[in-house]
């Protein structure tokens, strides 16, 4: 563009160029200003102001078709450009001065130039992601003072300069991740207050210098997973009031301290996994009472240190999942006291006695956990489900684990009331041998250990499964006999019939029944190879018994005949 300037003397114009782009729509108006001046002064005075006019808004008429054109190869939705796997090597031409989005990914920028993007100084976010951007100016993004989400990840980037965001102070995403940073510098994101999300994942960064994130004052996520990191110290972090998520997985941590992290007074998640851990150590004494989550999944670590649960007492996920734990201690899961979801799986169980503190807290477990628990060792039981093992082989039969827990309380109440049940024979001394033996003291500790059924919660949807199963089964059967009813009339009249005369049969076998009862023939027991039998048939004292219960002596009854008398003298009985 050019500025153009009248000399009144000469009658003549010159143009000067400007380099500046932000002003070339006042300067194109400018100019036709000064040449409609020009023309007005000639000897045409009404056709020289016919001309300006018609000039005038032939070019504000392109001026205003320009500001609605859209680049080539790029597509534009109102303020939004979108120019995406087009292969630009710069920044397109023609953008609307308006832009307030524009997304330049997967092209093939190299460089950020400085004041590259000046002249969109509307723009609220920027997409730079997947190009091969390897350099930026320090005064790339000069002039975007309203820019708030900034995206550069999947480049080249191996450096950025001191102060390179400092003229974007309203940002608050920033994604600088899959790139090939090696050191953050403590002047990296000066000026950035207003930041909320940090993306770092998957660099080369070995170190973080102190007072790195200090200007990072409204920092709430920040992702340093899939790095070189080896070490921290109490200060990396110093700043970081408002930090709520922080990502270290996948680094090269061996032992994590948590007295580094007191200053987050606000953190609620913190992942470690899959790190080279071995030891989790608490350091000072203190309470962290925000975290809720913990990942320590996928590294090295073999005892649990009860400090460290002691000193989150409101830890709601844990994740020990694939690392070298064989056993938990009781102090340790009586410390996992408000634990809604815990994995445990992936670790070399041993389901000896040992395990019997975490098996018994298991079973008082109502939050979500893996079920795949796999013996290791011993040999006999490898490859069982810890649960099962611990169950079918009695494992810990012989041992008394207290725990917190209600249910513990009322297996007690039990033991107590078996002792007083006991008989005396077995609390109180006993003679044998002329010696006497000491009372027998039964105590709930003396008494074996009974493992308890798992207990499988009645979800709703097997209630309505069964309900469901019960209906159908109640309704097959009604339908099969309403069909033999009608499809086979006969055969269900025959039944009936048939069913009738078995309820007539046993009416009738029912009185022949009390009828033969009632005509039981009375009875004599008697040996005639006693001779005190014979005499009591003699004299009338006998006892006699009728069918039943009924019993008669010296009774005057109506003479019968004795069924069965085989002696002369004798043919009746009273």
């Amino acid at each position: 563009m050019k500025l153009c300037i009248m000399d009144l003397r000469t009658h003549s114009v010159n143009c000067k160029p400007v380099l500046s782009r932000v002003n070339a729509k006042t300067d194109l108006k400018c100019c036709l200003s000064v040449f409609c001046l020009y023309l007005s002064t000639g000897p045409l005075l009404w056709e020289g102001r016919l001309s300006c006019f018609l000039i005038h808004a032939s070019v504000l008429l392109l001026l205003s078709k320009g500001e609605r054109m859209c680049p080539v190869h790029c597509r534009c939705e109102g303020k939004i450009v979108y120019c995406e796997s087009g292969a630009f090597q710069d920044v397109p031409e023609n953008i609307s001065l308006g832009c307030q989005g524009l997304s330049l990914r997967y092209n093939s920028l190299l460089l950020l130039l400085p004041y590259q993007f000046a002249h969109l100084n509307q723009l609220v976010w920027l997409y730079l992601d997947h190009n091969s951007i390897n350099v930026v100016d320090r005064l790339a993004f000069q002039g975007l003072r309203r820019l708030k989400e900034l995206i550069l990840s999947s480049n080249k980037i191996v450096q950025l300069q001191n102060s390179t965001f400092e003229s974007v102070p309203n940002l608050r995403n920033l994604d600088l991740s899959y790139n090939q940073l090696q050191d953050l510098m403590p002047g990296h994101f000066y000026g950035l207050r207003k930041l909320q999300n940090l993306h770092l994942r998957s660099n080369n960064i070995n170190t973080i210098p102190v007072r790195t994130f200090m200007e990072c004052r409204s920092l709430e996520f920040l992702d340093l997973g899939y790095n070189r990191l080896r070490t921290i110290t109490r200060t990396t972090f110093l700043g970081l009031l408002r930090l709520t998520e922080l990502h270290l997985e996948h680094n090269q941590f061996s032992r994590i301290n948590f007295f580094l992290f007191p200053r987050l007074l606000n953190l609620q998640a913190l992942y470690l996994q899959w790190n080279r851990i071995r030891t989790v150590v608490q350091g000072s004494p203190w309470t962290w009472h925000t975290l809720q989550k913990l990942d320590l999944s996928g590294n090295e670590i073999q005892v649990l240190d009860p400090a460290i649960f002691r000193c989150l007492p409101n830890l709601h996920m844990l994740s020990l999942e694939s690392n070298k734990i064989s056993n938990v201690s009781q102090e340790v899961v009586s410390s996992w006291i408000s634990i809604s979801t815990i994995n445990l799986a992936g670790n070399i169980w041993d389901c000896s006695s040992s395990i019997c503190p975490l098996v018994s807290w298991l079973r008082n477990f109502r939050g979500t956990r893996d079920a795949s628990i796999i013996c290791s060792t011993p040999k006999s039981l490898q490859g069982e489900r810890v649960m099962d093992a611990v169950r079918n082989n009695s494992v810990c039969e012989e041992i008394q684990i207290t725990t917190t827990t209600p249910r513990t309380t009322t297996r007690q109440l039990s033991q107590v009331t078996h002792i007083q049940r006991l008989t005396p024979k077995d609390l109180f001394p006993v003679q044998s041998n002329n010696e006497f033996l000491q009372p027998l003291t039964v105590t709930p500790t003396s008494l074996p250990f009974t493992p308890e059924p798992e207990f499988e919660h009645m979800t709703f949807h097997k209630i309505i499964a069964g309900s469901v199963a019960l209906f159908l089964s109640v309704s097959l059967i009604l339908l099969v006999i309403y069909v033999s009813w009608r499809r086979y009339p006969n055969s269900m009249r025959q039944l009936q019939q048939h069913s009738i005369r078995r309820k007539r049969r046993k009416k009738t076998q029912e009185p022949e029944h009390n009828i033969n009862s009632q005509l039981q023939e009375y009875y004599l027991s008697y040996n005639h190879a006693n001779a005190e039998t014979m005499d009591s048939l003699v004299n009338g004292a006998c006892t006699c018994t009728i069918s039943g219960s009924r019993e008669c002596e010296n009774a005057y009854m109506y003479p019968r005949p004795l069924p069965g008398a085989w002696m002369g003298d004798i043919s009746t009985i009273h």
